[in-house]
């Protein structure tokens, strides 16, 4: 019988080759759930490790097909790809259980003659085993034994250099830390670590006693965001891109009930669920509506503060979202800077003077991050440049030009970007 830890990796992955389901989605749907905490843990450990490393796991069983891989079919290369990542990082798994996996899968799932190519390439790579070779990587491309794409290799090293691009890469290849906002953990803030930076969120290991919890996972970067703002108690706050809020539960909590928070996503299903979390933690001030944020503001009110958490390519999330560095095509970013472009420019008109504007990316990509804050500070005069000072030790993570960056290889958190702004009183 076919391991259904190792079926349901399949299925996953096939999806997420797909552009059909994001790994994260994947990993907490009811297909999990059905699955016995054992496979739960193999499932996420196949998954994740498969995403990370496919690019050295494809130079792994290049070298043992007899064909080049770009030729075999999407499903036998997703097949090659998990079955060789057990072998290589998951001992305890006997060999014979893997390409057996692998080959029922095949039969089942994909043409005639798959499976026996499949038993081929496995059964050679389990022999002979090339990652333990010392020189095996000797001659391999630094993007290849980073597993990044070349364009994004080229791009971080031209940047950063290529010690520092390569720290980077490397820091992506690792799990993420659990965070989650300590309020709404239920019972077990104990034993969390409570983050020496972010007020309210707790970090530690997640555990099988925390199957069936409620948890308000959120990465401690992105929990981060919201607290630049410096929101107090009655100050009125917009949310412009909130989904899936998380964010706008932290404003919510800083404002307290003399204040208000309005969080809107352009998407009604992502606000239906938006409304489902609010009203079982029970924000009494906080509104939610549907509106695009890249058009005029549906409000003929003013802000204390606005947050435009803006849609971006996620590249910062590299390590919780490891199929973006395989989807995405560098091409997509100057239409990705036009739309942030509008949003930030469309929902300055709300912010009252004196008040404040956060604009916020989970990407590392300057066309996403510096470009459009400095467009927008050349056309819009009344808006400067404010260094937070909040959360207390933010000074540690913000730039000498004020803009605040939270790098991955620093820190196991999310790549995040803000630039916080105050307009001026006239």
């Amino acid at each position: 019988m076919i391991s259904p830890a190792r079926k349901l990796a399949y299925r996953f992955l096939s999806q997420i080759e797909a552009r059909q389901i994001f790994s994260d989605d994947a990993l907490h749907s009811d297909a999990m759930k059905r699955l016995a905490i054992r496979d739960r843990h193999l499932t996420t450990e196949v998954v994740y490790g498969t995403l990370r490393w496919q690019e050295l796991l494809d130079h792994m069983s290049n070298g043992a097909s007899s064909r080049p891989l770009h030729e075999v079919e999407p499903g036998a290369r997703i097949l090659l790809r998990m079955s060789v990542y057990q072998m290589w990082q998951m001992d305890r798994i006997p060999d014979h259980a893997l390409v057996n996996d692998a080959v029922e899968l095949a039969k089942r799932e994909l043409g005639k003659g798959i499976d026996r190519y499949l038993n081929g390439v496995l059964r050679n790579l389990a022999r002979t085993r090339p990652w333990k070779r010392k020189e095996f990587l000797k001659d391999a491309p630094p993007w290849v034994r980073l597993s990044l794409p070349k364009w994004l290799w080229e791009r971080w090293a031209s940047r950063f250099g290529e010690a520092a691009a390569a720290d980077f890469a490397a820091s992506l290849n690792h799990p993420p830390q659990a965070a989650f906002r300590l309020g709404n953990e239920h019972g077990s803030a104990a034993a969390a670590i409570r983050s020496d930076l972010v007020p309210g969120a707790g970090i530690r290991p997640v555990s099988a006693s925390d199957e069936g919890r409620r948890l308000e996972y959120q990465d401690e970067a992105s929990q981060l965001m919201p607290h630049l703002l410096g929101a107090i108690s009655n100050w009125r706050v917009w949310d412009a891109c909130a989904a899936p809020g998380g964010k706008s539960a932290i404003l919510s909590s800083l404002v307290g009930r003399s204040g208000r928070v309005v969080s809107s996503d352009a998407r009604e299903e992502r606000l239906a669920r938006m409304a489902a979390l609010a009203k079982v933690s029970a924000s009494r001030n906080r509104d939610l509506l549907v509106a695009d944020a890249s058009e005029a503001a549906p409000f003929r009110c003013s802000f204390d503060a606005v947050l435009a958490d803006v849609p971006c390519s996620g590249l910062g999330t590299l390590r919780r979202n490891p199929e973006i560095k395989w989807h995405f095509k560098p091409e997509s970013l100057l239409s990705l800077q036009e739309m942030q472009k509008r949003i930030v420019c469309a929902v300055s008109q709300t912010v009252r003077p004196g008040g404040r504007l956060l604009y916020s990316t989970c990407s590392t990509e300057p066309e996403e991050d510096e470009e459009v804050i400095q467009s927008f500070l050349r056309a819009h005069r009344d808006f400067r440049l404010l260094p937070p000072d909040s959360p207390p030790g933010i000074e540690r993570w913000t730039g000498s030009d004020g803009m605040v960056r939270t790098f991955p290889s620093t820190r196991l958190w999310d790549g995040f970007f803000a630039a916080l702004m105050i307009r001026f009183e006239h």
